[in-house]
């Protein structure tokens, strides 16, 4: 292929060729500059608002956490814990019309690769919601979610910690803490 700039365009031909017997065949290419996708991640500290999903949470002052991560529109983000864990918050539909909390806490442990394979889901509050909790300890991994529904059929929202087992006391704790900071606000 022979290529020339003109600008920030790339024109050529480009011809085939083959090991073989074969019709030598070309094309025209045209390759325009792009510019790179700026970053849409951005660093989130104190209150965390999302109008879209109806939800705000506070994240603890000495913590980091970013969004703009996601396809499609924000749900929410993620908070990096000081030994390599993290804990993820986001609003989605009930699109899997889950009856309750703590069937939707059974089914997305469920799908957790985890040999040990016990779950233990119980009632839990999320802020002023009642909602459900779950955990598995998988070797040194250890997973826990929350999940509440909006009162008014609305969206539901999950609280995901993934730590080492080691940190799993402190770590669920700043769980607890952000679970409890949920609230609710108006729903856009």
């Amino acid at each position: 292929m022979r290529l020339s700039i003109e600008g920030e365009t790339l024109r050529g031909k480009a011809t085939t060729f083959w090991d073989f017997p074969r019709r030598k065949q070309t094309a025209d290419v045209v390759a325009h500059k792009v510019d790179c996708v700026e970053n849409t991640y951005r660093r989130v500290e104190g209150t965390y608002r999302n109008p879209a999903l109806g939800y705000s949470i506070e994240i603890p002052r000495d913590l980091k956490a970013t969004t703009g991560d996601q396809a499609g529109p924000e749900r929410g983000l993620t908070i990096s814990l000081p030994c390599d864990g993290k804990i993820v918050v986001f609003g989605e539909p009930n699109s899997l019309e889950w009856k309750t909390p703590v069937e939707g806490v059974q089914a997305a442990l469920g799908r957790e690769e985890c040999p040990s394979g016990r779950q233990e889901v119980t009632p839990a509050r999320v802020g002023t919601l009642t909602g459900a909790k779950g955990g598995l300890v998988c070797a040194d991994r250890v997973v826990k979610l929350l999940l509440a529904f909006r009162t008014d059929g609305g969206p539901m929202y999950w609280l995901r910690l993934d730590t080492h087992r080691a940190f799993a006391s402190k770590d669920g704790a700043v769980l607890q803490n952000i679970a409890a900071s949920l609230n609710l606000i108006p729903w856009k």
